[in-house]
């Protein structure tokens, strides 16, 4: 991957934070002109979730959070093809959407409008100091020729939004407990949990089989707890 120059990314960044006011102030910002013109890479903000987001040539295995600009721009346009919106909807849009593991710098997305813009894929109306951009007939005709890889990547941001809720109910289940579980119980539940997650496309004869399994341990421990009280 070249290596955007030093100057280059700091005047983006600068201008991409004016998001509120000065969205217009980056025509002219878009980066230099690689595949689909936009920024050699963008980046979501990092620390946010495991796993990654980035896609290979067919959509599928990821590669780290971070997006090429192509896959952003045909991001941004799906997301201005459901509803016209400004710039800092969109950054709330992808984290929405991502539940938090996806969430765009404002450096990185108005460098991928400006270059929309240029290349006509977006119509942008001015609502006092900021821009709200709709999708052309070039950019919808451009968001089709491409609709397998959107999808995918539609898909991915589902996936990747359904792990972070996974993970945060699993985190908010582990602090509810206290501190008083020892570490035989807390592993024993976790190869609980491990075990019925790897079955959860179980045919319906093997859920009857857990089932019964999970309906006796529950009435030993309930029985065990009477004995105890």
């Amino acid at each position: 991957m070249q290596v955007m120059p030093h100057h280059k990314h700091h005047h983006d960044h600068h201008h991409g934070h004016h998001h509120d006011g000065g969205e217009h102030g980056h025509h002219h910002h878009a980066g230099p002109r690689h595949r689909g013109g936009g920024p050699h890479g963008v980046h979501g903000r990092g620390g946010r979730g495991p796993g990654g987001f980035g896609f290979d040539d067919e959509g599928g295995m990821p590669r780290g959070r971070k997006l090429s600009s192509d896959d952003l721009q045909l991001l941004l346009l799906a997301l201005i093809g459901e509803q016209p919106s400004h710039g800092y909807e969109l950054i709330k849009a992808l984290e929405t959407r991502s539940n938090g593991f996806y969430v765009p710098s404002p450096g990185m997305m108005y460098p991928a409008l400006a270059f929309l813009e240029d290349r006509g894929h977006v119509g942008v109306a001015l609502e006092g100091t900021r821009k709200r951009y709709s999708l052309s007939d070039e950019g919808r005709a451009h968001l089709e020729e491409h609709r397998e890889r959107v999808d995918a990547m539609l898909a991915k941001l589902q996936h990747m939004a359904e792990k972070m809720a996974r993970m945060r109910s699993a985190m908010a289940e582990d602090e509810g407990d206290g501190a008083a579980m020892t570490k035989e119980f807390a592993e024993a539940r976790h190869a609980l949990r491990h075990a019925l997650r790897a079955r959860a496309g179980a045919s319906a004869e093997e859920q009857q089989r857990i089932a019964a399994i999970l309906a006796r341990a529950t009435a030993e421990i309930e029985a065990g707890a009477k004995d105890a009280a």
